[in-house]
């Protein structure tokens, strides 16, 4: 950073600094930062988040009593409801961190993949072949060209990339490939219909076979998708399949196994499956719990149904290297898997056991704790090679660069001077080779070339907008939600993606406890003083008017019942979107079973939807349905599962009417940098008319789409990077690799190419 006199200048030039200082030390840069962030006083920081002065200096005297010991995790609220939330929570929050000294230490926040053990994709050595080939293609439909940066995958705007033949035909004059349709499309325990913004727009979709042909959806459980598609697999929930699981909860790395509790049950009771490879989907029928197959299985059973004489190179991947010519088995992928876990490899070979059994019978496996400062661990190296390991492999370092501040990565590609295709392997220091941060240089990063090498510069460095003149051009991270938006006297800022701790998602509306207790624990929570001046009273429906900010399009409107209350601030109101469950009919008859199958009858409501042009409509025409199971099946062999234990449903009481589906209103709004959705939005509030019923939905897919190319087309800054790079090379996913070539720009031009 303060090496760049470029980017110095840049700053210069913008007002953020006076002058560029002519030395390059430490202390040179702790001036320039003084300066930078001299103007963000206690003051200003209270104006802007209408925080009291005194209580923001509490904060600050809890933070130097801290001192190393910080713990915080930047993820929901701020990073996920507004735009440039990963410039408010993530790099300033991390530039927090790193001055006070607690990243890596007791005490502070550790990277994730520091404690994350997951090897469930490692069981390729028990297959024929292991890792296919990296693609040569890259999908514009995921990696949308206008979001290089992007974190994830972009799925919430698929929908609207497949209805969006000028953007499509704008990049195929450019030279880039872009399908106008998705022949085959699985749906994997996801829900976008109700889950992702626009859900109109993702029926209008799903159900346009020319733009989705074939479509899957793999559930354990129904959901508001399995309405608008052509097939719906049942799989197995967390007890019904194989799934290893690992998470950063300690400073520790530790692995879990779920396992299908029944086929394990069985099989140490002496039961056999017929067929090995699909031995959870005859244990499931034995049981009784019917066709319910595990993804594992499914996947591999699937792969030697579409090449089953491997001509078309698929089936090795999947082909048992213990028996050739028959799939591979669970027991052999998962013993393959654990097995590259050193730790547990050799405790298993000394209790002459396999990693498979033991995960199998304990469930879980410590590697290692106290993990700390990773960042600081020596990697091997050879000194008689002149390479050092990494990942297993010994590169030689005459294949590798490395920079003045010692961050070893590939020659490839100038690489040297375009972080942005950096492959980083250790960092140098004190003639030791380390393992660094996952990141360009190795080091934590202050100061971002890689932003500036994709078109921006003004986020290189943790900043926000103080002036007039900088909300105006830093609009990128000014949040659409600014209280200088909310300008009418029912302007409010809607926030939907509060935890309701019973009510995770999509999951639990099939829990009848967990609806019982939720019910009627949706509303709309609104400041009594703003509720009393409106005039709105408790269980009012009160209608709340979705407006883009940015375009001043309003969508359109959902419904909710108003829960005045002193637990908000004032300007703000609260309506989680983990309610608001629906469905169309309250039963499914399914081919060769008597009874009919209920759908979310415990926590949902049933629907009506009609269509008139653009606008679609929904209101609620029932709410829960008590049934009762029958005990026994008029076919002997086929006994419902678990009769008993569903006796009490006759038993429900509550409505479950208070939840709106209020996600369909919303517009894609994808952060122009991070791709992220921006869930927070501005509602204009109003007292439910004669007409109006909680639970009403109303929206415009025209208007919501009109947002979705304005905030693609005014905020995003398109690829290609240096090099003509889609994406930066150090940037983790895609999960599956793509070539060199995938990763360029079809038009643009490499400069100094290298070996």
């Amino acid at each position: 950073f303060i090496k760049d006199k470029d980017y110095l200048n840049y700053l210069k030039k913008e007002g953020i600094i006076s002058k560029v200082p002519e030395g390059e030390t430490f202390d040179d840069f702790i001036s320039v930062l003084k300066e930078i962030y001299a103007p963000y006083t206690f003051e200003w920081a209270s104006e802007e988040t209408k925080v009291p002065v005194d209580r923001l200096e509490k904060l600050y005297e809890m933070i130097l009593w801290a001192g190393d010991r910080i713990t915080s995790y930047f993820w929901r609220a701020q990073a996920a409801g507004n735009r440039g939330g990963w410039m408010h929570a993530g790099r300033t929050g991390n530039f927090l961190l790193a001055l006070t000294g607690s990243i890596g230490g007791p005490g502070g926040t550790g990277w994730h993949h520091w404690h994350g053990l997951g090897v469930g994709n490692n069981g390729g050595a028990s297959t024929l072949a292991d890792k296919p080939d990296p693609v040569d293609a890259w999908s514009e439909l995921l990696w949308p060209p206008e979001w290089p940066i992007a974190t994830y995958e972009l799925s919430i705007i698929l929908p609207h990339l497949l209805s969006d033949e000028e953007w499509r035909k704008k990049w195929e004059k450019r030279g880039l490939k872009i399908p106008n349709k998705v022949e085959v499309w699985f749906g994997r325990i996801y829900n976008p219909v109700w889950t992702n913004p626009d859900g109109f727009r993702w029926i209008e979709t799903l159900t346009d076979e020319n733009k989705f042909g074939l479509t899957v959806h793999l559930s354990p459980t129904w959901s508001e998708t399995s309405w608008f598609v052509d097939y719906i697999l049942p799989v197995g929930l967390a007890g019904e399949r194989h799934d290893n699981q690992t998470a950063e909860t300690k400073p520790e790395r530790w692995t879990a196994f779920r396992q299908p509790v029944l086929r394990v049950a069985l099989m140490k009771t002496g039961w056999r499956p017929k067929v090995p490879w699909r031995a959870t989907l005859e244990a499931h029928k034995k049981a009784g719990l019917g066709e319910v197959w595990e993804d594992d299985e499914f996947w591999i059973n699937l792969a030697w149904a579409i090449d089953p004489d491997g001509s078309l190179g698929i089936r090795k991947y999947w082909e048992s290297k213990r028996n050739p010519g028959k799939p591979v088995t669970i027991e052999e992928w998962y013993n393959a898997a654990f097995s590259t876990i050193p730790g547990l490899k050799k405790i298993c070979e000394k209790m002459g056991t396999t990693p498979y059994e033991y995960m199998r019978d304990r469930g879980a496996w410590t590697e290692e704790t106290n993990v700390y400062n990773v960042m600081e661990r020596e990697i091997p190296y050879d000194p008689e090679k002149d390479a050092i390991k990494v990942k297993g492999k010994w590169i030689p370092l005459s294949e590798c660069d490395i920079d003045e501040n010692g961050a070893v990565f590939l020659k490839h590609h100038n690489a040297k001077e375009y972080h942005s295709e950096r492959h980083i392997l250790a960092v140098k220091k004190d003639g030791k080779f380390l393992k660094g941060f996952h990141t360009a240089t190795g080091h934590l990063e202050y100061y971002s070339k890689t932003l500036v090498e994709f078109g921006w510069p003004e986020y290189a460095i943790p900043i926000y907008p103080r002036t007039e003149d900088q909300k105006r051009k830093w609009i990128h991270i000014f949040t659409h939600v600014h209280h200088s938006y909310m300008k009418e006297e029912n302007a409010f800022c809607l926030n939907p993606i509060f935890r309701l701790p019973y009510n995770i998602h999509t999951r639990s509306v099939n829990a009848k406890w967990l609806m019982e207790i939720s019910q009627n624990h949706n509303p709309v929570w609104i400041y009594e003083g703003d509720a009393k001046r409106l005039g709105i009273k408790r269980g009012d429906p009160i209608k709340l008017r979705v407006i883009d900010t940015l375009t001043g399009i309003e969508t359109g409107y959902f419904v909710g019942m108003a829960m005045p209350t002193q637990a908000i601030r004032p300007g703000v109101v609260a309506c989680s979107h983990h309610q608001g469950r629906w469905r169309l009919k309250n039963f499914v008859n399914v081919k060769g079973f008597d009874q009919p199958l209920g759908i979310m009858t415990f926590g949902s409501s049933r629907v009506n939807i009609d269509k008139k042009g653009n606008t679609w409509r929904m209101r609620v025409a029932e709410g829960t349905v008590p049934r009762e199971i029958e005990i026994e099946h008029s076919e002997k062999w086929m006994k419902w599962p678990y009769p008993k234990f569903n006796e009490d449903i006759k038993e429900v009481w509550w409505k479950a009417t208070t939840g709106v589906w209020q996600n369909a209103v919303f517009p894609p709004n994808p952060d122009p940098l991070s791709g992220m959705q921006c869930w927070h939005k501005k509602v204009l509030i109003e007292k439910g008319g004669p007409d109006d019923r909680i639970g009403d939905v109303v929206v415009d897919t025209d208007a919501t789409f009109k947002v979705y190319q304005a905030w693609r087309d005014k905020l995003t800054r398109p690829a290609p990077g240096p090099n003509g790079l889609r994406r930066p090379k150090w940037f983790p996913r895609p999960w599956y690799p793509h070539t060199d070539s995938a990763y360029r720009m079809p038009f643009a031009k490499e400069e100094n190419k290298e070996s």
